[in-house]
């Protein structure tokens, strides 16, 4: 004979209440992990657009040291260094800078060509960016 046991609900009490707390342990190990991966996220897109404006200050740069040689070729003697500040102002590359490297090259055939480096840096407080853009210009 099989006798159906009934069970009584005072035997019960404790059930839900380890439920529960289960339920919970679990939905913030997940809120946890997702704010980790949003905070990595967020800092990811930031690298890019500050690697990006780095990129488009240093174009800049050597857009500006190719038109300075070809306008006047003595702009560039010897070694030149030269921190550009004409982007101070500029909506898009705001704490942004640029340093201009020009070099002087004598070739045997006595034609000049000018070696142009730029190089463009970005600081947005913890990240900083920083790209380089390399030209050569004959005469």
């Amino acid at each position: 004979m099989c006798r159906n046991r009934h069970s009584n609900p005072y035997q019960q009490q404790g059930s839900m209440l380890v439920i529960s707390i289960f339920i919970i342990v679990v939905i913030s190990l997940l809120a946890a992990s997702l704010s980790r991966i949003l905070s990595s996220t967020a800092d990811s897109v930031a690298n890019e657009v500050y690697s990006a404006k780095a990129y488009y200050a240093a174009d800049s740069g050597m857009e500006y040291g190719i038109y300075k040689v070809l306008d006047n070729a003595s702009f560039c003697t010897d070694l030149v260094i030269i921190p550009l500040n004409f982007l101070t102002g500029e909506v898009g590359l705001e704490n942004c800078s640029i340093k201009l490297e020009c070099e002087l090259i004598d070739l045997p055939d006595a034609s000049k060509q000018y070696y142009l480096k730029s190089i463009g840096t970005c600081d947005g407080g913890k990240i900083v960016a920083q790209h380089i853009v390399e030209a050569e210009v004959k005469l």
